[in-house]
C-alpha cells in the first residue's frame, strides 16, 4: 500500500520558467542578474540532493531533499511537495507540519527570489495569504469500504466515485483513493485536484479584490463633492488602482491556456468514462468562471478609468481658474507699472521709508489676493458626477 501525502499550488509559467528553475535547482546559478551569493545560499538552505529534468504529457522537474521531501516542478508552473508514508495517520500531522515549514523557509523564498525580475506582483495580491491544498493519496485494494476519522481528517463534504477512483473532500483535505497499482496515476489525479483548487481559488482572489477595489471608488462617488485640494490625493489612489486592475486583468487573460491543456491531458487518464466525463464538467466550469471574472474586472477596468477621467476634468478647471488668478495678479502689476510711468512724480514716492513701505505694502497685497484665490480653489467644492453602476455583481 501507498500512501502520499502532497502540498501543491499553481502559478502562470512557461518552459521558460522551468529552464531557469532546472539551472537554479541543478548548477545554484541564473543567467538573470541576481545575486550569485544569494543564489548559493539559497540553493544550500533548500538541501537539494538530487535533480532530474524529466518528459512526459508536461515537462518537468522532480527533485528530492534530503529529508526526503519530493518536489514537482512542471511547466505550466503547478507545483507539488510530498512524502510517501507507509503510517499515514500516525504521522500525519507531523508530515503536514514538515511540508509546510519547508515550503515556508525554504522552498518559497527561493523560488520567489528567482522570479523577483520583471513586472511587480500588485502590493493588494502580495498581501493575500494563500491558502494551498494538501492531498492524501493512496492505492488500497478496496476504496468503497476504506473509513476515515472524522477527527482526524474533518467531516465528508463531497464523495465522487468510479470503479477505480475516489475522490473525497473535507474542509482540511482532498483525499484520492484508487485501487490500480500505478503510482503515475494516482499523482496524475492528485495533480488534477491540486490544479482545481489553485485556479479556483486564484478566480476567488480576484473576485475579492475587485469587491475591495470597487468599494474604494464608491467611497469615492459617495463623497458627492470633492475639495479642490483633495483632487490630487484622490487621484493618485485611482491611477494606483488602475495599475493594479491592468496588471491582474493581463494575468486572468493568460489562466484560459492553462485550463485547456489541463483539460486535454485529463482525458488522457486511464479511468472510467464516466469519471472523465465528470472532471471535463468541472472544467467546463471552471471556463465559465473565468469568464465571468474577465467580465467583471472589464467593468472595474471601465469604472476605475472614468472615476481618473471625471478627477481629471476637474483638475484641468482648476488649472484654468488658477491660470486666471495668476493673469489677474499680472494685470494688477502691469496697471500699477504704467500708472507709475505716465506719473512718476506723483504716484510713485520717492526711494525713501514711505516709498520702502509702499513696496512692501504693494507686495502684502498682492501676497494676499494671491493666497485668497488659492485657498478659494484648494477648499471649493466640485461635484463629482459619476455613471450609475450596478454593485449586485
Amino acid at each position: 500500500m501507498v500512501n502520499t501525502i502532497t502540498f501543491g499550488g499553481w502559478y502562470q509559467r512557461t518552459t521558460m520558467h522551468l529552464s531557469e528553475v532546472f539551472q537554479f535547482l541543478s548548477e545554484g546559478t541564473s543567467k538573470l542578474d541576481l545575486d550569485k551569493d544569494k543564489l548559493t545560499e539559497l540553493l544550500k538552505n533548500m538541501e537539494i540532493k538530487k535533480v532530474e529534468r524529466k518528459n512526459d504529457y508536461l515537462e518537468y522537474i522532480e527533485a528530492i531533499t534530503k529529508e526526503n521531501i519530493i518536489i514537482n516542478y512542471y511547466e505550466d508552473g503547478l507545483y507539488i511537495l510530498k512524502i510517501e508514508e507507509k503510517d499515514l495517520e500516525k504521522d500525519l500531522e507531523k508530515d503536514i507540519k514538515k511540508l509546510k515549514e519547508y515550503f515556508d523557509t525554504k522552498y518559497n523564498p527561493a523560488i520567489n527570489y528567482l522570479f523577483s525580475l520583471g513586472a511587480p506582483t500588485p502590493k493588494i495580491l502580495a498581501n493575500i495569504k494563500d491558502d494551498h491544498p494538501i492531498v492524501i493519496g493512496e492505492i488500497t485494494s478496496d476504496i468503497k469500504m476504506k473509513k476515515f476519522n472524522e477527527k482526524i481528517y474533518g467531516k465528508i463534504y463531497s464523495d465522487t466515485n468510479s470503479k477505480d477512483i475516489r475522490v473525497l473532500k473535507t474542509n482540511k483535505y482532498i483525499i484520492v483513493l484508487s485501487s490500480r497499482p500505478e503510482k503515475r496515476e494516482l499523482s496524475d489525479l492528485i495533480e488534477m485536484q491540486i490544479f482545481f483548487k489553485e485556479f479556483k481559488s486564484q478566480l476567488h482572489k480576484y473576485l475579492n479584490i475587485h469587491r475591495a477595489i470597487w468599494e474604494e471608488i464608491s467611497k469615492i462617488k459617495e463623497q458627492k463633492f470633492i475639495e479642490g485640494d483633495k483632487i490630487s490625493i484622490q487621484k493618485a489612489k485611482l491611477e494606483s488602482y488602475a495599475k493594479t486592475v491592468s496588471l491582474i486583468s493581463n494575468r486572468i487573460n493568460q489562466m484560459g491556456s492553462y485550463a485547456k491543456t489541463r483539460s486535454s491531458l485529463s482525458k488522457q487518464l486511464g479511468v472510467d468514462q464516466a469519471l472523465i466525463s465528470h472532471f471535463q464538467y468541472k472544467y467546463e466550469d471552471l471556463f465559465n468562471s473565468l469568464e465571468y471574472i474577465k467580465e467583471i474586472w472589464k467593468m472595474t477596468s471601465d469604472y476605475v478609468n472614468s472615476a481618473i477621467q471625471i478627477l481629471r476634468d476637474i483638475e484641468g478647471k482648476t488649472t484654468s481658474k488658477n491660470l486666471r488668478s495668476i493673469q489677474l495678479l499680472a494685470s494688477i502689476g502691469v496697471i500699477t507699472g504704467i500708472l507709475g510711468y505716465l506719473n512718476k512724480e506723483y504716484f510713485l514716492p520717492k526711494i525713501s521709508l514711505n516709498g520702502f513701505l509702499y513696496l512692501v505694502s504693494l507686495s502684502a497685497i498682492a501676497f494676499l489676493l494671491d493666497w485668497f484665490l488659492s485657498y478659494r480653489m484648494k477648499k471649493k467644492k466640485y461635484e463629482l458626477m459619476f455613471i450609475e453602476r450596478s454593485k449586485d455583481i
